[in-house]
């Protein structure tokens, strides 16, 4: 899926691909956090503040039937993303979630 998804983007910012269609750009691409990020070498590089959210996640969560062990695992991941977004932060985060960005940010400046 990753593929596609990284293939559809290089499309969609390739000039000249459809003649006469205007160039959509280079959206940005984000790898979800993979169940063993260890064993794939997955690093976060964004991390997003869930707490105002993360009572409808948990809630979502259990939905997944036949997966109760999970509960509490992705409840741990999300305090430990938090966790690591507060201490890199000068935000009051509890729960959060990471993001692997698959190509670099365009920016004018530098965040303070």
């Amino acid at each position: 899926m990753t593929d596609f998804a990284q293939h559809a983007r290089i499309i969609a910012q390739a000039h000249g691909h459809n003649p006469g269609k205007p160039v959509l750009g280079a959206p940005p691409v984000f790898l979800f956090e993979p169940h063993q990020p260890e064993q794939c070498s997955w690093t976060p590089t964004i991390l997003l503040d869930i707490g105002a959210v993360w009572d409808r996640k948990r809630a979502a969560i259990e939905c997944m039937a036949g997966q109760e062990h999970l509960w509490e695992y992705y409840t741990r991941v999300a305090l430990q993303r938090g966790a690591q977004a507060a201490r890199n932060s000068d935000r009051v985060v509890t729960h959060g979630e990471g993001y692997e960005a698959v190509f670099p940010h365009v920016v004018g400046e530098l965040p303070a």
